[in-house]
């Protein structure tokens, strides 16, 4: 009989450093996002974003950009396929909304190219499709889809 292993897992949501854009990098491309520079993403400064740290490893990212004192918007969310069990997205996104309403942040917007994610954002986080699509303008996420589906979720309570 095979002994039972028991898998100890260390999980950390922080801020990034300068000296993990490799490993970001990299969870980026398990999603074909990580062509920063491109039309589709012109930037993704270290400042605005979380990452989630496995043992150490980033397996994990997701941005997000201050439009204005009350509007922001979500960037890029990618988690490495291998980890996904372990629920990496949800946590940066609670993170990263969290950190959006303390700051005053009042209506978030978002894009994704994958209706599944569209539906798990209004399940999960209360976003509603806004009816606006944004055709893609880079090989930039899904390579079967040609546009982003715009969501957004008001907190003016």
């Amino acid at each position: 009989e095979a002994p039972l292993k028991y898998c100890s897992t260390d999980i950390d949501v922080s801020r990034p450093v300068e000296s993990q854009w490799p490993e970001i990098l990299a969870v980026l491309k398990t999603a074909n996002f990580h062509h920063i520079g491109s039309e589709e993403m012109a930037e993704f400064p270290l400042t605005d974003c979380f990452v989630a740290t496995v043992n150490g490893t980033v397996r994990a990212v997701g941005g997000y950009r201050i439009l204005s004192d009350t509007e922001a918007k979500t960037t890029l969310l990618a988690a490495d396929p291998e980890f996904a069990h372990l629920g990496l997205g949800k946590m940066l996104q609670t993170t990263r909304l969290d950190h959006l309403r303390a700051i005053g942040i009042r209506r978030v917007t978002t894009n994704t190219d994958d209706p599944r994610v569209a539906r798990w954002l209004q399940r999960r986080f209360g976003f509603k499709p806004t009816g606006e699509t944004v055709a893609k303008v880079a090989d930039f996420g899904r390579a079967e889809a040609d546009a982003w589906i715009s969501l957004a979720v008001d907190w003016n309570d």
